[in-house]
C-alpha cells in the first residue's frame, strides 16, 4: 500500500531473546513515557518501507523481516503494528528518545494507551489460539 499523504503509521513490535520485552522508545519531551518504535509513512512509502525506516532511525536497528499483526483505523487515519521476525544491528541512535526494553505495563502509560492496551489484547488472543 502506497499512500500520498500522511494518514498511515507504522510501528515494530521487537522482542527481546527471552521473548520477555519488546524494544521501546520514549517520546522526546518526557523520556518516562514509552512507545513502540515507529511513525508517519512519508509520501510514496509502503507501510513496510516506513516502519523500516523508523525503526532504524529510532533505534540503530535494520528489520531483516516483519509482518503485519495488528491494524486499527481511527477515522481517516490507519496505525499498524509488524512484529519483527528478524533484526540486525546494534541498539543506538542520534534522536533525542531513551531506547530501552519494556513491558505492556510500561507501554500502557504512554501517549497512544488505548492503542497499546487493544494490542495487547490483541497479542494474548494470539498467544492463546495457538497454544490451545
Amino acid at each position: 500500500m502506497k499512500t500520498k499523504e500522511s494518514k498511515l503509521a507504522a510501528v515494530a513490535l521487537i522482542f527481546n531473546d527471552q521473548r520477555t520485552k519488546f524494544l521501546g522508545v520514549s517520546r522526546k519531551d518526557d523520556s518516562t513515557l514509552f512507545g513502540l518504535p515507529g511513525g508517519k509513512i512519508d509520501e510514496g512509502e509502503t507501510m513496510l518501507e516506513g516502519v523500516t525506516r523508523e525503526v532504524m532511525e529510532e533505534t540503530g536497528l535494520s528489520l531483516k523481516e516483519a509482518i503485519p499483526i495488528f491494524i486499527r483505523e481511527d477515522g481517516d487515519f490507519v496505525a499498524a503494528v509488524y512484529l519483527a521476525l528478524d533484526y540486525e544491528g546494534e541498539i543506538s541512535t542520534s534522536e533525542s528518545g531513551v531506547v530501552e526494553w519494556i513491558d505492556f505495563d510500561v507501554l500502557k502509560k504512554g501517549a497512544f494507551a488505548g492503542y497499546n492496551t487493544a494490542l495487547e489484547l490483541h497479542m494474548k488472543k494470539l498467544v492463546s489460539f495457538f497454544k490451545d
